[in-house]
């Protein structure tokens, strides 16, 4: 009778672990998701300034400012069309189909993108100071000012680009510490009548 009351007793803490679980999970994948669909409405409206502003300084401005602008469109273009497509790819993730493993997998995935997106804008930048630069030597009218103009762009592009996804990545790290926090929570709890995972309170 003992082993049998200490057998339903695991039983029900397990189930009750279990629950918890869950629950915990639901709200941790719903808020990964839901910080990522922001940060996708920051970079599409981002993408729109850029696109009316390039357009409009396009066809009014002149010299290395008309070039600037017309690389500021191009940008806003793909800035737009990224932002998009990650929005309505996370609108169709279902929040409660994560495990601990699920989880953890998809948190380490979404900080290394912003982590890789951190090095490209500094290329990025890297690639407009060098443009600036060819537009410096020996070039002179259209050449120098496209040069200029697209460097300054890049320059202008990366610098935000670098402050978004740092932005990104500390949001998302910040909360990846409140999953890793609650896994250290677990403890291994051992009966006669079985094993269950528990939380200590």
């Amino acid at each position: 009778m003992k082993l049998l009351f200490l057998s339903v007793s695991m039983l029900l803490l397990t189930c009750v672990s279990s629950a918890q679980d869950n629950s915990f999970l639901y709200q941790y994948n719903k808020q990964r998701i839901n910080s990522t669909k922001t940060a996708m409405l920051v970079l599409g409206g981002w993408g729109v300034a850029n696109i009316t502003t390039g357009l409009i300084g396009n066809s009014t401005a002149g010299g290395e400012a008309k070039y600037f602008h017309q690389m500021n469109a191009v940008w806003g273009v793909i800035n737009l069309g990224i932002a998009t497509a990650s929005y309505l790819g996370n609108r169709r993730l279902d929040p409660g189909k994560y495990n601990w493993q699920g989880s953890v997998q998809e948190q380490h995935k979404i900080e290394k993108i912003f982590m890789i997106n951190g090095a490209l804008d500094l290329a990025y930048m890297a690639g407009g100071l060098f443009m600036r630069e060819r537009g410096k030597l020996k070039l002179t009218g259209r050449a120098h000012d496209r040069w200029k103009g697209y460097g300054n762009s890049f320059i202008l592009q990366g610098a935000f680009l670098l402050l978004y996804d740092g932005v990104n990545f500390t949001l998302h790290h910040a909360h990846g510490k409140r999953l890793f926090q609650r896994f250290n929570e677990l403890q291994l709890s051992v009966a006669p009548g079985g094993v269950g995972m528990v939380y200590s309170w």
